[in-house]
């Protein structure tokens, strides 16, 4: 009896998740069959609604005037059924059994960026059946999109240059490549065509992997950190873009959009984490760098980098180097390096080195190295370096350098640098770097860096400093004659905002929170985080460049990521010696999730009248708006 219920449990189990999978098919890709002869669009609409097991919801406006409907729609999806009815005039939104109309707004005939929106099912030549995961592109804006499983894909892309057409790059695996030009702004349905490539499959020696530019993307790590549509596009996309600068601020939010994985850039920053093809001059990250194919000059990360092919020139992290083709210069990692090929230079890591062929470096990895008197070179140890006397040259360790006396060279060590007397040179920790004196050079590091008289820079999540001749670079940075300030403000958002500001004029962090309270009594707050520079005008005014990026949230509610960015343009007028009066615009960009179930209520009326544009994109509600705000500052 029990093993009967047992499979009568599993049998309903399938069955459900079967009847589960049926009902899962998009509104919009629902294949329905209906026939009109001259029938009013809103009588239309109702009937189609019925078959489609699904309820229209549109303003009067978006079927004012349209002519009645004739057609015959046989056995084709819901959007193909839409796009004949309104020629790319209304975009369609799907909400529950509810389908969205909006009208498309007009394109501005000023001279404002326009748009080319594009969407279209792409097809298989040979068989007609719809293909998905197809990457549709623009090399100029970087705007990608994937079709989904139903072979459907939608492209906004920014025409800022005000160009007559835009050119749409389509790539599929065993596909050919294929060129589509759109010179119609606004937006089109474009079907796209693919013809399958007439070659056998080559089958690739498992062996051979890490001669592969994807070698990097079978990593379990990196799967779990890149999005399945940059994968893709990795997969699909043949040809190597080529960008001067790109800032991300994890892989799939940054400059190079989704197609990262196939840029190569000459500098490269990120904020927490990066992908790329690879680097030419500079890479740099708060976490990790991943890069499929070679780095050149220099990649600093706070915790780990990766590189599917040779390196040439500087790798630092905090915690873990992988490499999969030749290193050839210097390799420093908190825990771990781990070359599947050979390294030419200096090897220095806190617990170990691992080399898959032979390498002409130094390379050391153990537990403490102690030198009683003065060190001409390099030390290298596993856990600890303890100089009781002047190093000329370095100290390499995996936990902790300790100099008592003058550093000329660098002191790397995965987690903590101590330095009693002056460095002249490089402090590289996984955690961090402490000097008691002067600091000639730079400290990195992937939590903190304290230095008394810094002549140099800091690069790390917290930086410390008495005075500094450069520029901090982290989350948070500290520097006691440096640039101080408390904010009080209002803007059209939110009336009441108090930031903190803090590090070098030229480069200093800020973290803000805000309130306001609506006519319900119920709180509404706003915390963020940016970055900004300050530039002297004399006369005791300058000019305050900020970029911030903000949550709002109901009370203490948070369902969703729902980011307002804002860069400021203000004119600060320094009244005495204690405060200042500051004014001017800011131009902000807000993304409102529509599933929130605050959306209603808080973030659709967040945004002011002064609206520049506002439309839906994806299941975010964006929103771009002038507008500005009155500070009166503290020093």
């Amino acid at each position: 009896m029990r093993a009967t219920n047992l499979l009568l449990l599993f049998l309903l189990t399938f069955f459900c998740a079967g009847v589960s999978r049926a009902q899962q098919i998009p509104l919009l890709e629902r294949k329905i069959s209906i026939r009109a002869v001259n029938r009013p669009v809103d009588e239309f609409l109702q009937e189609t609604g019925v078959v489609a097991g699904c309820t229209f919801s549109y303003a009067a406006t978006v079927t004012r005037g349209m002519q009645p409907v004739t057609l015959d729609h046989r056995d084709r999806p819901l959007r193909e059924l839409l796009d004949r009815i309104f020629s790319g005039k209304v975009n369609y939104k799907e909400r529950g059994t509810h389908v969205i109309l909006l009208r498309v707004q007009p394109v501005d005939q000023e001279p404002e960026p326009t748009l080319f929106s594009v969407a279209g099912y792409v097809t298989d030549a040979s068989t007609g059946e719809r293909i998905a995961s197809v990457t549709v592109y623009d090399k100029y804006s970087r705007a990608s999109a994937v079709t989904n499983e139903y072979g459907y894909y939608s492209l906004d892309i920014k025409n800022k240059e005000r160009l007559r057409e835009v050119t749409l790059y389509i790539n599929k695996e065993q596909y050919d490549d294929t060129i589509v030009y759109i010179r119609q702004t606004g937006r089109s349905v474009v079907n796209l065509t693919l013809f399958p490539l007439h070659v056998q499959p080559v089958s690739i020696d498992s062996t051979a992997i890490h001669d592969s530019l994807f070698a990097v993307n079978q990593l379990a790590l990196v799967k779990l950190i890149l999005s399945e549509e940059e994968q893709t596009n990795t997969r699909n996309v043949r040809d190597t873009l080529y960008r001067k600068f790109q800032v991300s601020f994890i892989p799939y939010i940054g400059s190079n959009l989704k197609l990262s994985g196939n840029t190569v850039n000459d500098y490269s920053f990120n904020i927490l984490g990066g992908y790329a093809m690879g680097t030419r001059k500079l890479e740099v990250a708060g976490l990790f760098n991943i890069d499929r194919d070679s780095v050149s000059s220099a990649q600093l990360a706070g915790l780990l980098n990766m590189t599917g092919g040779p390196v040439k020139g500087v790798q630092g992290a905090g915690l873990f180097n992988l490499n999969l083709k030749p290193v050839r210069g210097a390799q420093f990692a908190g825990l771990v390096n781990v070359n599947y090929d050979s390294i030419s230079g200096a090897q220095a890591a806190g617990l170990i080195n691992v080399n898959f062929k032979p390498s002409s470096s130094v390379m050391m990895a153990g537990l403490t190295n102690i030198s009683l008197k003065r060190t001409t070179g390099p030390q290298f140890a596993g856990l600890n370096n303890v100089a009781l006397e002047e190093v000329s040259g370095g100290q390499f360790s995996g936990l902790l350098n300790t100099a008592l006396k003058r550093v000329g060279g660098a002191q790397v060590a995965g987690l903590l640098n101590v330095g009693l007397q002056e460095v002249n040179g490089v402090q590289v920790a996984g955690l961090m770097n402490v000097n008691g004196t002067d600091v000639r050079g730079a400290q990195v590091a992937g939590l903190l860096n304290v230095g008394r008289h810094v002549q140099g820079t800091q690069v790390g999540f917290l930086n410390i400093s008495d005075t500094c001749e450069g520029v901090p670079v982290g989350f948070l940075s500290f520097v006691r004659t440096g640039y101080h300030q408390f904010e009080l403000s209002a803007d059209e958002t939110y009336p009441l905002n108090a930031s903190l500001r803090t590090g070098m004029r030229q480069f200093y962090n800020i973290l803000s929170a805000g309130m306001k309270l609506d006519s319900t009594q119920h709180h509404t707050w706003v915390f963020g985080y940016g970055l900004g520079s300050a530039i002297n005008l004399g006369k005791r005014w300058q000019l305050n460049l900020d970029l911030t990026m903000h949550q709002p949230m109901q009370e203490n509610h948070l369902h969703q990521f729902n980011p307002l960015t804002k860069f400021n343009l203000t004119a600060e007028k320094r009244l005495s010696k204690y405060f200042s009066l500051a004014a001017g615009p800011s131009l902000n960009v807000f993304y409102a999730h529509l599933d929130d179930p605050d959306y209603a209520q808080v973030f659709s009326q967040l945004p002011p009248a002064s609206l520049l544009d506002r439309q839906t994109i994806g299941n975010y509600d964006r929103s771009i708006w002038l507008g500005g705000k009155i500070a009166l500052r503290f020093f």
